[in-house]
């Protein structure tokens, strides 16, 4: 009995995924402060299934600031249709500033409206398969079954984004 039980959930969720195109159209709620993540990778299995831009930065890198604006719109008009924005804040591994490290990040989330989700890195052990050795901002573009498609170094502008997601959603 348990058996046939479990072959009728297996069928259900597979035709479920398959007539979904395997998109997780599930909606991620977004925390209004920063969480902890001690791996990035393992993390983003929640987000399997969704287009993920994925941003390393910190609040005292410039180009950084000058993204999140871009970053915020796009999460506007293309959550609804499967992308999620991350970004990974280095602050707590690379602090600089007064407050500088973790205690810097729920504020500035806060003062520039931030509607994506953050996470902070406590150690760089955490950025295992993600390469910020060159530069920040360093950012991602994962497709719906998490492999990475496009990788940026420095600012780009929302259109190069807007371009990839368009290609991927």
């Amino acid at each position: 009995m348990i058996g046939l039980v479990l072959i009728i959930a297996v069928v259900v969720v597979g035709g479920a995924m398959m007539s979904s195109g395997g998109r997780n159209t599930k909606a991620i709620a977004i925390s209004p402060v920063p969480t902890v993540t001690e791996d990035v990778q393992q993390s983003l299995a929640a987000f399997r299934g969704k287009v993920v831009i994925l941003d390393f930065w910190a609040t005292w890198c410039g180009p950084c600031r000058m993204e999140i604006p871009s970053f915020i719109a796009l999460q506007n008009k293309y959550r609804d249709q499967g992308l999620e924005v991350i970004g990974v804040s280095i602050d707590p591994i690379a602090p600089r500033g007064n407050p500088g490290g973790a205690p810097a990040v729920a504020p500035f989330m806060q003062s520039n409206s931030i509607n994506y989700t953050i996470w902070m890195v406590n150690n760089p052990t955490a950025l295992r398969g993600y390469d910020v050795s060159r530069g920040i901002p360093t950012t991602y573009v994962l497709d719906r079954s998490g492999q990475i498609v496009r990788t940026y170094l420095g600012v780009q502008p929302q259109s190069v984004f807007e371009s990839d997601i368009n290609s991927l959603l």
